[in-house]
């Protein structure tokens, strides 16, 4: 049977828990709309990409592009977390990858986040493991360092297609599995989205076509990878903050139960002490009764 102390105990490490959870759950708040509003800023800047593309390859009769012949392995970047007390937010990805991908002999797989890494099964080549970056401020260094790493397994392999998986927010906390194409670009297709000008002339441009259009792709490519950590950011924290207010509703239903406990157990114990006092009185009533 359970004592006061150890009833006692269990309510203070709920309580400290519940202090836990609700800090958890204010810090996913908080980092839900930046990193929203870091995916709403990058969509600006690819709009800005996509016009100069079109300006750039407006005059292109056969835009550069992939030719038909071209194959090679695909490079699979799935996108998941570091920290767990996220819901089923990296089983749902990981299991929607698996899905979608059949492993040739030349893939190869960039993970970024160690619960993602843990949750695969074997079957497809693990290329290099990132950490997910929790500000806003560390994206951009961790795309750095994800397309240096794209270029060196295109400088020794063949790539035919590099593919994104991660998880996209939704409204109410939810979010939704995503998979997109980061290449080869569809040029063809970007110099068909004729752009609005405010002028009747298009801008120009003082430097090579050729290398120009490098640029451009490789702010493309920047910008693309930079989102998908948005999103996948955004999710996981919308996962984080479902599975905190479910967790802070488990702990107030547990705190009101051992509360309860705890002052039915008080009570019988007042009930003991008192009973104890009375039996001792009676006692000595009749041990004084008996000696007169």
């Amino acid at each position: 049977m359970e004592n006061l102390q150890s009833i006692k105990r269990s309510i203070n490490s709920t309580e400290s828990l519940q202090t836990i959870v609700s800090t958890m759950k204010a810090h996913a708040s908080s980092v839900i709309t930046q990193f929203q509003n870091a995916a709403e800023a990058s969509m600006a800047y690819r709009h800005v990409l996509d016009r100069a593309l079109y300006v750039v390859l407006n005059n292109e009769e056969q835009p550069m592009d992939r030719p038909d012949g071209t194959k090679g392995g695909d490079i699979h970047i799935l996108f998941g977390s570091d920290h767990g007390l996220a819901g089923r937010f990296n089983e749902r990805i990981v299991t929607f990858a698996q899905k979608k991908i059949n492993p040739g002999d030349g893939d190869v797989m960039f993970v970024v986040g160690q619960q993602v890494l843990n949750r695969l099964e074997e079957g497809i080549k693990v290329g290099s493991v990132f950490p997910v970056p929790q500000t806003e401020e560390g994206i951009t260094a961790m795309v750095q360092r994800l397309l240096l790493a794209i270029d060196e397994t295109r400088e020794s392999q063949s790539v035919g297609r590099i593919l994104l998986y991660y998880n996209k927010p939704l409204e109410a906390a939810s979010f939704a599995e995503e998979t997109e194409m980061l290449f080869p670009i569809d040029l063809k297709t970007l110099a068909k989205n004729k752009a609005q000008w405010e002028s009747k002339s298009l801008p120009t441009y003082f430097v090579s076509k050729k290398k120009l259009l490098s640029h451009l792709i490789r702010e493309y490519f920047f910008i693309t990878l930079y989102r998908a950590f948005c999103y996948s950011l955004a999710s996981e924290n919308a996962s984080r903050l479902a599975s905190m207010q479910a967790a802070e509703k488990n702990i107030d239903e547990r705190l009101v139960d051992l509360n309860a406990r705890y002052r039915r157990q008080r009570q019988n114990q007042i009930t003991e002490e008192v009973n104890d006092v009375i039996s001792g009185f009676k006692a000595i009533r009749k041990s004084k009764e008996k000696d007169a």
